[in-house]
């Protein structure tokens, strides 16, 4: 089992923000599922963070969670 996949399964597949710095340093282009109160989208790792800030800037919309979207 690779490191990727480590972070993936000690939180069933959610992300916190200290997994998030380190997926971005494993590969920062790993896409991750962002869910909203009103939407959700896709985004690659080193460019979560900035999203969320956006997301979050007007008060009006917040992030429920980030995770590792289900691979078939």
């Amino acid at each position: 089992m690779n490191r990727m996949e480590e972070i993936r399964d000690k939180s069933h597949g959610f992300v916190s923000q200290d997994d998030l710095k380190e997926i971005v340093q494993i590969n920062r282009l790993e896409l991750l599922l962002v869910r909203c109160g009103g939407c959700r989208f896709m985004a690659p790792a080193q460019d979560i963070k900035r999203l969320i800030n956006l997301v979050e800037a007007t008060g009006e919309e917040y992030v429920r969670d980030v995770s590792f979207p289900v691979r078939m």
